[in-house]
């Protein structure tokens, strides 16, 4: 019996596809050229299962950016619309369903974005993994040839050399792309996070003067309604243009790892296959597992179809409510309510997800860079070398992450979601009961969406660092291998792998 195991608790196995000589052939293959029909990209594991795959279109075109601009065209055409019909609390409260239905639906988009992206990088990184472990082979077969003097004399050669990095992922994207990852720096600064509590702050001060209103209340519903909206669509398309950027970026690497373990075989005429690498997820406690197991449930999009079945309910009791306000507020009380829960559990899994990138990461960096000792190669980090000290404002960000994606804040948000559902209940889900288990919800999700992205930045600039050295180290590596071929060539000692005439 197969049991449900969530995408955060998987162990991952995988091989590097290897890159066969053949065999019984005359003529040699030639170093210095580059088999790029030859040698393997980066390819992302096609899903056995229809469902899996239509849902991945699904989020793929909510984080387009044509979809991005088509919601931002929606908010501003709201605003404009709020000049008629803004004094209007059905206006208001039907402006406010649409605004939880949509983030409702974001979440379970951007949860499932979150799991996939996870999954397609654990699966790059398990086969590199698996390409250096010939790697490694191959060169130790080298070594012996060429003896420490020869290793020097290569060395020498290619430390001297200056590698150029390869453009490899920005210039790709397209203008208005480029123009949102820009824009997720100040959108991710602590300065908006501070500027959106500063505009929380002095809506409150205006509560004596409006008599502490449901009106009062509506219109901080209303202005942070807006906004989430925005951030959740802004968030999806920076998260796919991220995707993208790592793609191309493992595709390069993936190309210059394959022709490395290419002309490794021709110089070595080792036919020993690339290993299966096993990759078991690390320990967590029973809490943690249990916010995986939701997590999953909201990346397979079933909250969806709870959604729509609440949908169905709170239409069916809108002639027994007569399609009041407090008719209109229920399906938004509802998806606000699920949406405030599911954000803290958003920032976690984020958080979670992106430590186990970056450890698995790590191991990869650690072995290529014991490796590049080995062979007296330079094991500058570009990266680490271009590396400033963090700024007060990346501290607090920083600081700020790492508080709220702790797994007792979701049971904090837990409570919360718990104590806005029974408060309501208290007042009997009024207007104003239901404002209480929408206000908050709405400020609180909104804040924690400026975070995640805050987030996302942080990570995606730590992952595009390693990127960078993976390929730079390839690089040496490569030069390593074509000046110890022409070494030996010279001491006629190669003994170079043929090639089948084509």
């Amino acid at each position: 019996m197969n049991y449900f195991t969530p995408v955060l608790r998987c162990e991952v196995e995988g091989i590097a596809e290897t890159q066969w000589l053949g065999s019984g052939m005359d003529a040699k293959m030639d170093m210095s050229d580059n088999p790029s029909n030859e040698v393997t990209g980066f390819r992302v594991r096609r899903s056995p299962r229809l469902v899996d795959r239509c849902l991945n279109v699904m989020v793929r075109i909510s984080g387009s950016v044509p979809v991005f601009f088509v919601i931002l065209a929606g908010l501003l055409t709201w605003a404009l619309l709020g000049i008629r019909f803004g004094n209007l609390s059905i206006w208001i409260a039907s402006i406010s369903d649409v605004q939880a239905i949509l983030c409702y639906v974001f979440d379970s988009f951007i949860m499932r974005q979150l799991l996939r992206q996870y999954s397609e990088q654990r699966d790059a990184i398990v086969e590199l993994r698996s390409r250096s472990h010939s790697h490694q082979r191959m060169l130790a077969n080298i070594k012996r040839k060429l003896g420490q003097d020869g290793i020097h004399q290569v060395a020498e050669k290619c430390n001297v050399e200056t590698f150029e990095p390869k453009d490899y992922s920005l210039h790709s994207q397209g203008p208005l792309a480029r123009g949102i990852m820009h824009s997720a720096q100040a959108f991710g600064h602590v300065l908006s996070s501070l500027l959106f509590w500063v505009c929380v702050v002095i809506w409150l001060g205006f509560g004596p003067h409006c008599s502490w209103s449901d009106r009062w209340q509506l219109y901080i519903n209303d202005a942070t309604s807006a906004l989430m909206i925005l951030v959740f669509a802004f968030l999806a398309c920076l998260r796919e243009r991220y995707a993208d950027y790592s793609s191309t970026s493992l595709d390069a690497i993936f190309r210059l790892d394959s022709t490395l373990e290419m002309k490794l075989r021709c110089l070595t005429k080792d036919d020993l296959p690339n290993p299966m690498v096993a990759d078991p997820p690390p320990k967590e406690n029973i809490l943690q597992v249990v916010i995986f197991y939701y997590a999953d449930i909201v990346g397979t999009l079933v909250g969806l179809v709870f959604l729509v079945l609440v949908v169905i309910a709170w239409a069916a009791v809108g002639p027994v409510l007569h399609y009041d306000s407090n008719w209109w507020l229920l399906i938004g009380t509802y998806a606000g309510l699920v949406g405030l829960f599911d954000s803290f559990v958003l920032r976690n899994v984020q958080s979670k997800a992106n430590r186990y990138i970056k450890r698995q990461m790590t191991m990869v960096l650690s072995a290529d860079a014991a490796l590049l000792t080995e062979l007296s190669l330079a094991t500058d980090n570009r990266a680490g070398s271009s590396a400033q000290r963090p700024s007060l404002s990346q501290r607090v960000s920083r600081r700020m992450d790492a508080v709220t994606s702790h797994v007792l804040m979701v049971m904090a948000g837990f409570l919360l979601t718990i104590g806005c559902v029974v408060t309501s209940s208290a007042m009997k889900w009024s207007l104003t009961g239901q404002l209480i288990s929408n206000v908050p919800p709405s400020i609180i999700e909104t804040f924690f969406m400026l975070i995640l992205i805050n987030g996302q930045n942080d990570a995606e600039a730590s992952v595009h660092g390693d990127l960078d050295d993976l390929y730079h180290r390839r690089q040496r590596l490569l030069s390593f291998t074509q000046h110890a071929k022409e070494l030996l060539e010279v001491h006629g000692q190669s003994d170079i792998a043929t090639m089948a005439a084509s």
